[in-house]
């Protein structure tokens, strides 16, 4: 068995990590405070509201933990709070590239634009490049309980932007089958950029068609995707899942660890990656994903290691970064007990 030290320093990366549901308790106590915004004192209490239950009926219930941490990130100073946060959580987890998703919608409620949003954000990202050596950047989600044209017009304003730090766009929130379809507009102008790329939640319910629509309508990556162990020969092998583990038992998708499709994915050579999706509301790290896989499942180091590798090698970032990457995993050990 590898040893839980020797994966928290094997360089790994973060493709599927949301900035609502991985701060830390006493972070959001700091937002608030800094805001002069109420807040219990007890970080137990936090951490309680904070986290989801290990025996949530669904993924409507897992999510209901968000409308807790939403109000304290509503101005530029929280944001900008939160994202160095989660940017040092990774560092601390050995990751050193992560990807942070998070919806403008959400953040809106007094007044920010989208623009101010996403700047702020950035600038958290690289306040943390700065102090850690790990490299970060954005994908921004279009909520799935909003219409097209909301989520159209969150889109356009991100790309408009400019902001180079944004390497991708999702589709978030509660999943309905047949979802894509009812995104046309906003979908076609993400395909249509050469710039920023296309990942989005899909078969987190058992929903198979959503996944094969979702590539239809041109994603690289699958966040999620448990239900394609129902549909192991349908996958195009060019597609990554963005495996999570911890939130797929909490939602009920998967039983265990054990019932992870680990094994039908590596023996049919569908590519994934593990990731935390939310560290706060899971309770987890991508240590601890990468640790409780490869225990469940026996993997072997060139196992794990293919998992790590295919984390960095479908990262919506350069081949220069993703090469210099690789290098790093490949002089890294991962001793066993």
């Amino acid at each position: 068995m590898f040893t839980y030290e020797s994966i928290q320093a094997f360089p790994k990366s973060e493709l599927h990590c949301h900035l609502d549901g991985s701060i830390r308790p006493k972070t959001l106590q700091d937002i608030a405070k800094m805001q002069q915004m109420s807040i219990e004192e007890d970080l137990h209490e936090i951490e309680a509201k904070m986290r989801a239950s290990k025996t949530c009926r669904n993924l409507e219930e897992y999510l209901v933990c968000f409308d807790y941490v939403l109000p304290y990130l509503q101005t530029a100073e929280a944001l900008t709070r939160a994202a160095f946060d989660v940017m040092e959580q990774a560092a601390q987890d050995g990751v050193v590239y992560l990807e942070i998703r998070f919806a403008p919608s959400l953040s809106m409620e007094k007044g920010l634009t989208v623009s101010q949003i996403i700047k702020a954000v950035a600038t958290g990202i690289a306040q943390a490049e700065t102090q850690y050596e790990i490299i970060g950047n954005m994908l921004i989600c279009g909520m799935r309980n909003t219409s097209s044209v909301q989520v159209k017009e969150i889109f356009t304003k991100a790309l408009a932007s400019g902001e180079t730090k944004i390497v991708g766009f999702d589709l978030a929130g509660p999943e309905a089958d047949g979802f894509s379809l009812e995104f046309t507009e906003p979908l076609d102008l993400v395909a249509k950029s050469t710039k920023v790329h296309l990942t989005l939640h899909a078969g987190e319910c058992g929903c198979t068609q959503n996944i094969h629509q979702a590539i239809a309508r041109g994603a690289k990556r699958i966040g999620h995707g448990i239900s394609l162990a129902q549909d192991l020969d349908s996958l195009d092998h060019t597609i990554c899942i963005e495996g999570c583990p911890t939130s797929n038992i909490q939602t009920q998708a998967i039983a265990s660890y054990e019932a992870y499709p680990v094994r039908q994915w590596l023996d049919r050579g569908i590519s994934f990656c593990l990731n935390t999706d939310n560290r706060t509301v899971s309770g987890t790290t991508l240590t601890n994903e990468f640790y409780q896989i490869a225990k469940a499942h026996a993997l072997t180091e060139t196992q794990l290691r293919l998992i790590a590798r295919q984390g960095i090698e479908h990262a919506f970032t350069s081949q220069k970064i993703k090469t210099e990457i690789l290098e790093k995993m490949a002089q890294s050990s991962l001793e066993r007990i």
